[in-house]
């Protein structure tokens, strides 16, 4: 029997930089964006309103990132002011605009906790432990990679991500020992090659392991959870290059979380892998 693997992976909002395999610094959870047409109705309001370019909004959106505003949160309308939040950033490109912002970073979603173990270079680090180390690649699906035989390699790291974060997360344990715990929207690859939201996920669901093996879902239950929250990004925006192996199982990067969270995937059964109806 395999031994227990606890797998965290919960969504976050964090600073995040362009640099390649750097760290990022996190933002507050006042200002989470938990959806893509959240975080595109947000640099669309801020490029509406004069505060970045048609180019930085495009290219926010191209990497699942939002801009966000010293003072300012998505969270001040149901919430009031905290330490961090003063007033109301809009995530509506049609909202009037606010005059006088300062700008910060930008945000991105979908994190996994500290001591999560993902393979880097085909070994498993606790992600936290990858950045401290200087690791520069994430081992990911290759892209002749198939149903039958999900071959890996090495992809190149875009940025680490840290943050904090509350989030109700689902805690998937399979009948071989494995125990996953995310959040709702996370995407998990099943035995069919298909790539579901975590939300989705039953007793007796089959996920696809890294050597295409099918691994059964005992039980899911749902908990609350508060802490640091780590992810990676790949360089790569392909679709095959952004699928993980994170203890032995396949699911999707951050990328998967923003920018293709309403794109439809699932492996091949040929020898190469596609995307269906992309």
């Amino acid at each position: 029997m395999k031994r227990l693997s606890y797998l965290v992976v919960l969504a976050c909002a964090v600073l995040s930089t362009t640099a390649s395999a750097q760290l990022s610094t996190r933002c507050f959870t006042d200002d989470q964006l938990t959806t893509y047409a959240l975080s595109q109705g947000r640099n669309n309001w801020a490029y509406n309103c004069g505060y970045i370019t048609a180019a930085k909004r495009d290219f926010l959106n191209s990497e699942g990132e939002y801009q966000v505003f010293s003072g300012g949160c998505y969270s001040f309308a149901t919430t009031g002011p905290s330490a961090s939040c003063t007033f109301f950033i809009p995530a509506d490109a049609a909202a009037a605009c606010i005059p006088g912002l300062v700008k910060l970073g930008t945000c991105v979603t979908g994190c996994y906790t500290a001591k999560e173990k993902v393979s880097f270079g085909g070994e498993y680090w606790p992600i936290s432990d990858a950045y401290a180390a200087g690791v520069r690649t994430v081992t990911a699906l290759t892209k002749d990679a198939s149903l039958v035989a999900p071959t890996t390699g090495e992809q190149t790291i875009r940025a680490f991500v840290a943050g904090d974060t509350v989030e109700d997360v689902f805690a998937i344990e399979t009948v071989d020992g494995r125990r996953v715990e995310v959040t709702s929207e996370h995407p998990m690859v099943t035995a069919t090659g298909e790539m579901v939201k975590a939300k989705t996920l039953q007793k007796g669901d089959l996920l696809l392991g890294t050597t295409g093996e099918k691994v059964e879902i005992r039980d899911v239950t749902v908990f609350r959870y508060e802490g640091k929250t780590w992810n990676v990004q790949p360089v790569s925006h392909e679709k095959i290059e952004n699928v993980l192996d994170v203890e032995g199982l396949l699911t999707g990067s951050v990328r998967f979380q923003n920018e293709w969270a309403d794109d439809h995937y699932r492996l091949s059964l040929r020898d190469e892998a596609s995307v269906d109806g992309l």
